[in-house]
């Protein structure tokens, strides 16, 4: 794919955790393509709940690289995700800012890539090549939503997409009676990247390395799907080991904050991460399984393997098809004991393994995938119009 205009209507900023959105985006502009990525709209209430979104810019363009342009919308107004009237009325909003943005660069899109269901309601040229790239239970997140507004909206863009992506089978499952051609994109890794965790010559991030062994770490946002139960089981029972959280931090952590060897380092930029992972001695997606994490294929999953790390996860569905190479856990009795067991029983042949799993799940492989998808999908639809 060569020479098309994307605009990306993204769940999480760009700056924020680096997921499937920016990988995609990032691939996609180095074949050719220009992108414009429009950061998670702010609500005027947003700042109250969340400090650190005060004074953040709002109808703001800004150039990243020579193919890749971010955007941060303006306010929007609150309680979008209950009333469909104030989503209507956001999405002409945020239609008016991308009108602007499209006159300041001289271009238009022709490929609308969202990950929000809301979506449905933007204001949209007739012969944009509409993408739903469908990565989370969108009906379960916490907060102000209401779960029949967004179920009939992501219901409504199924049916008004081009092309219908999921990132996970267990979300497949769920959504295939609303969009019968709904193709299954597994997340993956950056491996190139993240395999530099076993070069030698990489050292060890510097508020990593004084820590003591063994390290115990988790990279992604702490919020409220984080089991802190699990995470707490293992500190009580091995207080000479070092569990590191790093990420943001969104929920409240009273589990975690009488435990001296828990650390929360909070965010930390994509590009140093390997040299966190490897100050890692195993690695951890402890979640809570419920409506919303049944359905989340974690990218963290790959992009522990890339680094050769051993894994205990949480019993999430997306995870089991991993068989031996993850650890499972039901408990957080089973939890410490498959963390003893994965640290005592590792080996240069496990870490190989590994490497070699994460390989099949490039982020590359996956772009390929879809961008295939994308040509059969605009030939169909190009014969449906004639």
């Amino acid at each position: 794919m060569k020479g098309e205009t994307i605009l990306c209507l993204a769940a999480a900023s760009w700056t924020g955790m680096w997921a499937r959105a920016q990988q995609f985006m990032t691939i996609f502009a180095r074949q050719g393509n220009r992108v414009l990525y429009v950061d998670p709209p702010i609500t005027y209430l947003s700042p109250l709940k969340n400090p650190s979104l005060r004074g953040q810019a709002a109808d703001h363009l800004r150039q990243l690289e020579e193919r890749i342009w971010v955007y941060a919308p303006p306010l929007f107004l609150p309680f979008g995700n209950i009333y469909r009237s104030i989503n209507r009325i956001n999405q002409r909003i945020l239609g008016a800012g991308l009108r602007r943005v499209y006159r300041q660069l001289g271009w238009e899109p022709t490929i609308c890539w969202t990950y929000l269901p809301n979506t449905i309601d933007l204001p949209m040229q007739p012969d944009l090549f509409l993408v739903y790239d469908c990565a989370d239970e969108h009906t379960a997140f916490p907060g102000l939503i209401r779960k029949e507004t967004v179920a009939r909206m992501e219901q409504e863009l199924f049916s008004c997409a081009g092309l219908s992506l999921t990132s996970a089978r267990e979300l497949y499952l769920r959504k295939k009676d609303l969009a019968p051609d709904l193709q299954v994109v597994l997340n993956g890794a950056d491996v190139e990247h993240f395999r530099r965790a076993l070069d030698p010559g990489l050292a060890v991030a510097p508020d990593l390395a004084p820590l003591p062994r063994p390290v115990i770490g988790y990279i992604g946002a702490v919020s409220p799907w984080l089991d802190q139960d699990l995470l707490a089981a293992a500190a009580r029972a091995h207080p000479d080991w070092t569990l590191v959280l790093i990420g943001p931090v969104d929920t409240e952590t009273s589990t975690l904050a009488g435990f001296p060897n828990i650390h929360l380092l909070g965010h930390r930029d994509y590009q140093l991460l390997p040299s966190y992972l490897k100050g890692f001695d195993a690695a951890v997606i402890p979640f809570r399984v419920n409506e919303l994490t049944r359905g989340v294929n974690p990218v963290k999953l790959y992009e522990y393997l890339a680094a050769g790390k051993p894994v205990v996860s949480s019993d999430l569905p997306e995870v089991r098809a991993f068989g031996e190479m993850v650890a499972l856990a039901r408990t957080p009795e089973e939890f410490v004991q498959k963390l003893e067991e994965e640290l005592r029983g590792d080996s240069p042949g496990k870490v190989s393994a590994r490497l070699e799993m994460a390989v099949r799940h490039s982020w590359k492989a996956r772009a390929s995938t879809v961008e295939e998808l994308i040509k059969v999908r605009r030939v169909q639809v190009g014969r449906k119009d004639k």
